[in-house]
Parts: structure tokens; sequence; C-alpha cells
């Protein structure tokens, strides 16, 4: 589990999943994602959301930088994933926290000599009534609040979580590009 902090918040990262496990206000030691925590956390999808070849939940992910208010982790496509998934990939994870606000980006490297088709999705577990606005997502339990906003990806509420997803892009051959999602903690 890899920890960040700073005066007003603390975020607790499992390397199992590049997930959030934790989401903790330090004033008052309330964490967002349920009491005692819960045991599945976020969740990252990638290359398929909701397919056997959801690579980010089954292979490790590797804590390439790590900070007081930061952490990356990256996952690399293996000899295994190959076989189901034809290309050579890299995504980078990086969670970094700026006062109220925590800023998720996923740097997706295509290495292959051919285009790669993906999905990329992030799962935050909720119970909160939500609002939804154009690119914003905000959750609220009367004291605490989560406001999820992306101009990247698609948001939507399911019925016991909020997800942010970009479904079924092509990366060109040899290329590069980054997706970001922010939370805001209220």
């Amino acid at each position: 589990m890899q920890t960040i902090d700073d005066s007003l918040f603390q975020v607790s990262v499992d390397e199992n999943g590049a997930k959030v496990a934790h989401l903790i206000s330090v004033t008052d030691n309330y964490d967002y994602l349920g009491e005692e925590g819960t045991k599945e956390g976020t969740a990252i999808a990638f290359p398929v959301i909701n397919h056997d070849n959801d690579w980010a939940s089954k292979m490790p992910w590797t804590v390439v930088d790590k900070g007081d208010t930061r952490v990356s982790l990256t996952l690399i496509d293996t000899p295994k994933s190959y076989k189901k998934f034809p290309y050579h990939f890299e995504v980078m994870t990086t969670y970094a926290l700026e006062g109220n606000q925590v800023e998720i980006t996923f740097f997706l490297k295509n290495s292959s000599h051919k285009e790669m088709p993906f999905s990329l999705g992030f799962v935050l577990p909720n119970n909160w009534p939500t609002e939804e606005g154009i690119n914003k997502i905000s959750l609220n339990n009367g004291k605490h609040e989560i406001d999820v906003a992306s101009t990247d990806f698609k948001l939507n509420v399911e019925e016991d979580h909020v997800t942010a997803f970009i479904d079924e892009i092509k990366l060109e051959a040899e290329s590069s590009k980054t997706f970001a999602l922010n939370l805001t903690l209220k």
C-alpha cells in the first residue's frame, strides 16, 4: 500500500490494481470510501471494461515514482497478456494530491507497430445521493462531498458506483496519450 498526504487529506493506493483503497480527511478522520474503507476501493479497467482481458485488475502494477503528495504506478504488457491482447502497451497512473483535489492521470503508450483499440475506465464506489452536471458528478452525504470531473472521460452514475470511461477508441502505432480525472473532496 502506498500512501500520499498533505495537510488536508490522505490517499492510500493499493499496488494490486492501482486502486484507491482510502480517501481520508485529516481534519475529522473521515474515509470517503467508507468508515472502514471498502474492500474493493476504486477500480481501473484497461483495455476493455467488463471483459476477460481487463489487465488493469489482473496484472501487477509497479511503483515508478513516489513523493509526499504523488505516486505513479505502471502496468506493462507481458507475453501472457500479448497472447490475448496482441499489443505492446504501458499504462501509467498517477495520483497527485493538491489541497482538496486528487488529480488522476492516465498515460497510455502504444509501443506496437499497429493501431491499438482500447477502453479505459475508472470506477468509484458510491452509495451517496448524486447530482449530475456537464462533465461533473457531485456526491453528497450531507457533511462530506466528492465532485468527480473530467473533460476526457464520460461520467455516469450507476446503482452503486460512478464510472468514468473512454470507450472503444484507438491509439496510433508508436504513440501515447494522457487522460485526466479530478476528484474534489469537500
